[in-house]
């Protein structure tokens, strides 16, 4: 998965004090003091440097700073530090980031480094680093601006994109999973690559849960039909039963994602073990109509079969639904409701579907609740009370999968759509 992580242009021009070209700005004690000046010689083209500095003409500052340089007397170190900070500003807004890096961080390991302005510089050399792809030492630098900015968000995600870059991805997945929590936590959600970066270095150090965690998060926030694909296909992969499968598979067609001609022949084929034979019939029927098997004449060939057994067990299923309400009605559990709502969902008659899945889960003994809430949910969702909807979804607490695929269900309604 190709990920390009896109840094605000956050270069910025350090703030070169004073008027006079003789005294730039104060000094620390270590370099000099309030007194600190240049060298007489020196004196005169930094001041030209500090002026095409204030008019941003990066060029004529780098030819003054060339001038200074080649003065042929021994430089202090003020000297040395503003040639440095005019030579690397200048560079920096030119874009000659390696060049800029390396005056930058001159000027921050040179005594005239006000520690006041350290946290900035640090940062700085982090950002410069990363723009000249020194991925390594976009590391070191993140590391030290992130200690002397701890609140800053910004300085966090720069860090874990340079971790990222060095596949360094147990560091990534811990730093970007700190940012994402901070900014979360604060009410804004995250930038889309944040969590494709975390995502992908979770990928890389096989943690399927931080995986699926952090697509369920990009489903939420950036509802792309890639990402639903994504989505499904991991929960596909990690579904452990047949009711599970089931479950899934709806969950696809309902969020309008099934593209998979076997994903339509294996969903009939559950449903039809399961005694839904309208739940078959439609899905083969939606998957034609899509021409999800117009490449295979072998899925193609597949389908038909389901379909011929589908409709054949559709006409006596039908034919018995009042004996079957009947039935259910005089028992004292609800596993018989439950079933019978099921049949009149697959057969799109919501409102009895309801009817019946309330009644048997209100009677009780029901041997699967989560299956129960889950129909329930997927029936009001098809009339569109997405307010019962998600009373019943929040009834789903059981299985974790099946939790997981309830709160997926209430993020694809608001795409208006319930299979």
């Amino acid at each position: 998965m190709r990920i390009r992580f896109n840094p605000v242009a956050a270069i910025v021009v350090l703030g070169m004090l004073g008027s006079s070209g003789a005294v730039l700005a104060q000094s620390t004690e270590a370099c000099g003091g309030a007194k600190a000046k240049l060298t007489k010689k020196v004196d005169k083209p930094l001041g030209e440097a500090q002026k095409a500095h204030n008019e941003k003409n990066w060029q004529e500052v780098l030819v003054k700073v060339a001038e200074a340089e080649a003065v042929p007397v021994e430089k202090s170190e003020y000297d040395r530090f503003w040639i440095n900070e005019f030579k690397g500003n200048a560079n920096a807004n030119l874009k000659n980031y390696p060049e800029g890096l390396a005056a930058l961080e001159a000027g921050y390991k040179s005594p005239c480094m006000a520690e006041e302005e350290k946290p900035r510089r640090s940062k700085v050399l982090m950002q410069l680093a990363y723009q000249a792809k020194n991925f390594p030492q976009a590391v070191e630098y993140g590391k030290l601006a992130v200690q002397l900015n701890p609140g800053d968000l910004d300085t966090l995600n720069y860090l874990g994109n340079a971790y990222f870059q060095v596949d360094d991805n147990q560091n990534a997945r811990v730093t970007m999973a700190d940012y994402i929590a901070k900014l979360e936590s604060s009410g804004k959600v995250p930038d889309e690559q944040s969590y494709r970066i975390l995502q992908t270095a979770c990928l890389r150090l096989k943690d399927d849960n931080c995986v699926v965690e952090q697509i369920e998060k990009l489903v939420a926030n950036y509802p792309k039909p890639s990402y639903w694909t994504d989505l499904i296909n991991s929960l596909l992969r990690a579904s452990k039963s047949d009711s599970e499968l089931l479950n899934i598979l709806r969950l696809a067609d309902g969020a309008q994602v099934m593209n998979d001609p076997s994903h339509y022949t294996e969903m009939a084929q559950l449903a039809m073990a399961q005694g839904l034979p309208g739940e078959a019939q439609s899905i083969i029927e939606k998957g034609t109509q899509k021409n999800a098997f117009a490449d295979s004449q072998r899925e193609r060939d597949h389908a038909t079969r389901i379909l011929a057994d589908a409709k054949q067990a559709v006409t006596l299923d039908k034919s018995t639904l009042d004996k079957q309400d009947a039935s259910a009605r005089a028992k004292p559990t609800g596993d018989s409701d439950v079933k019978l709502g099921a049949a009149y969902l697959s057969y799109g008659m919501n409102d009895k579907a309801i009817e019946a899945l309330q009644r048997g889960i209100g009677k009780g003994g029901v041997k699967n609740p989560d299956e129960a809430g889950m129909l329930l949910g997927i029936a009001y969702l098809r009339t569109n009370n997405k307010e019962e909807a998600q009373k019943a979804f929040q009834t789903v607490k059981q299985n974790p999968t099946m939790v997981r695929i309830a709160k997926l269900w209430m993020m694809s309604a608001g795409r208006g759509v319930a299979g």
